[in-house]
């Protein structure tokens, strides 16, 4: 494994950066594995071919040989008309051909370099000759070549003559030698050719790759509404293209929210410290009388307090978006959970002529602290907006097989549609001038939606004309806040 690390990491540190020149590259390397294949299958075929001829021919020169001999009347006749045999050689480079008597007598000799002849196996007169006869024989250059030797009748005589005809492959091989480095040649200039072809067409082929990041490094913060242009993009480049698309909506969406939170929170700080410095400032213009200061305090003291729920509320949100908030989810009495959290709202109920009805009974799985922390907000929430003499309703129920839904519910107006999809955001109130700002930090819903995605569950609202019902569904089964 050691070894092939150290092997990948040198090719990596070989291969140049430009993915254009590691196309032209896998180009030129492929194309020269191709043309390197099929010219060793054609100068094999080639030198295959050559070498079946040569034998052929050395089968055919046996047989014209013998026709020829039976022309003649003896073997002075041989001699005074070598031409006739002279001519079966022409054309035929490397051929040896010599005819000679039974003794060893020379009756024809063509030997161009003078090779020695090798002994070979001599076929007799009726037997024909075929390649299967053809035996291997080492002339000077070493180069296996291959001769055949046969007895020839001569005339109508019973007289017989030795005719052996052999074939100095050197030839072959120097021609083979040759076509070789030609075709050599020809897969370089294939290779060099392919690699450059290879490269005007990886460039063009990555010119909307070049494209698409020239438009990716436009985007700034300034301009996240920028997307890449896939109009002319193939498919591969398309779905890159599209995922980049989605992860600038992601972004332009998640900084439009950061801004507005980050509005929406100077916005909710500057009041109190506002309350606080207004009123320090005119307490301390002129000297007060100690119930004068006491009274300052206590002012001063709700700020504070009211500051403190917003930075804890935001610290829950922080640690809850970390997955840093450990659930300690159990099986719970709904109906109980809900009847002490009206209990603790029951002076409040009194003081705006409020009612708060519990109904129902199942069991819900969840943590207990988050569980009264999000009815908490949703009847905080339903109290302030409900109309005097009217009734908060609280009710639990086992809607479908596996949840628990948890709803509460008010009269008064309705919430604007448009409003609606906005209300589990961070500081967003459905009223716009925020004449209840001093009342609300605008976390409550926010936390409410945070709680739920830790359990695994969701929040919905739904609101018409004197009925408002925000509803809790949690699953029978909760994991850690990370899986949630």
């Amino acid at each position: 494994m050691k070894h092939l690390a150290r092997v990948r990491r040198a090719i990596d540190a070989w291969m140049p950066a430009s993915l254009t020149t590691r196309l032209a590259l896998a180009y030129g390397l492929t194309t020269a594995a191709i043309l390197v294949g099929v010219a060793t299958y054609l100068a094999t075929a080639l030198g295959n071919q050559l070498q079946s001829r040569d034998e052929s021919e050395l089968v055919g020169e046996v047989l014209l040989v013998r026709h020829l001999l039976r022309e003649v009347a003896d073997e002075n006749e041989i001699r005074t008309d070598t031409h006739r045999f002279a001519d079966i050689a022409m054309g035929h480079e490397g051929l040896i051909l010599v005819v000679r008597t039974r003794d060893g007598d020379p009756l024809i000799t063509l030997n161009p370099h003078n090779e020695t002849l090798p002994p070979l196996s001599v076929l007799p007169v009726g037997t024909m000759p075929d390649k299967a006869a053809l035996q291997t024989w080492h002339p000077r250059n070493g180069v296996p070549s291959r001769g055949i030797a046969a007895l020839g009748q001569v005339g109508d005589s019973r007289r017989t003559v030795e005719i052996i005809v052999l074939s100095d492959a050197g030839y072959r091989v120097a021609l083979m030698r040759e076509y070789r480095s030609e075709l050599l040649g020809a897969v370089l200039c294939g290779a060099i050719v392919a690699a450059a072809l290879g490269y005007l067409l990886a460039r063009r082929g990555l010119r909307m790759l070049r494209r698409m990041a020239s438009d990716a490094a436009a985007v700034t913060t300034s301009r996240l509404a920028t997307r890449l242009d896939v109009g002319g993009a193939p498919e591969e480049l398309r779905e890159l293209a599209g995922a980049l698309n989605a992860m600038l909506a992601r972004l332009q969406d998640s900084f439009t929210r950061l801004s507005q939170f980050s509005a929406d929170l100077a916005h909710d700080f500057r009041t109190p410290i506002s309350n606080l410095v207004g009123q320090t400032q005119v307490t301390l213009a002129q000297r007060r009388t100690p119930a004068e200061y006491e009274a300052v305090l206590e002012s001063n003291l709700e700020e504070y307090e009211r500051l403190s729920r917003m930075i804890e509320n935001m610290l829950f949100l922080a640690r809850a978006d970390n997955a840093q908030v450990a659930l300690g989810a159990r099986s719970l009495d709904a109906r109980a959970e809900l009847d002490k959290v009206a209990e603790y709202f029951e002076a409040v109920a009194a003081d705006r002529n409020l009612t708060v009805a519990v109904s129902g009974t199942a069991t819900v799985t969840a943590d207990q602290t988050l569980l009264r922390r999000a009815v908490i907000n949703l009847l905080d929430n339903a109290m302030r907006h409900a109309p005097a003499g009217s009734t908060v309703r609280m009710v639990v129920s086992r809607p479908q097989a596996g949840q628990t839904a948890i709803t509460v519910s008010n009269g008064g107006p309705a919430i604007d549609a448009d409003a609606l999809p906005h209300l589990f955001g961070r500081f967003y109130r459905a009223d716009p001038s925020r004449r209840n700002s001093a009342g609300s930090t605008g976390l409550g819903l926010a936390i409410v939606d945070t709680i739920m995605r830790l359990h695994g569950g969701s929040v919905s609202v739904q609101s018409v004309e004197d009925d408002t019902r925000f509803e809790l569904a949690f699953p029978d089964w909760v994991g850690t806040a990370e899986a949630a």
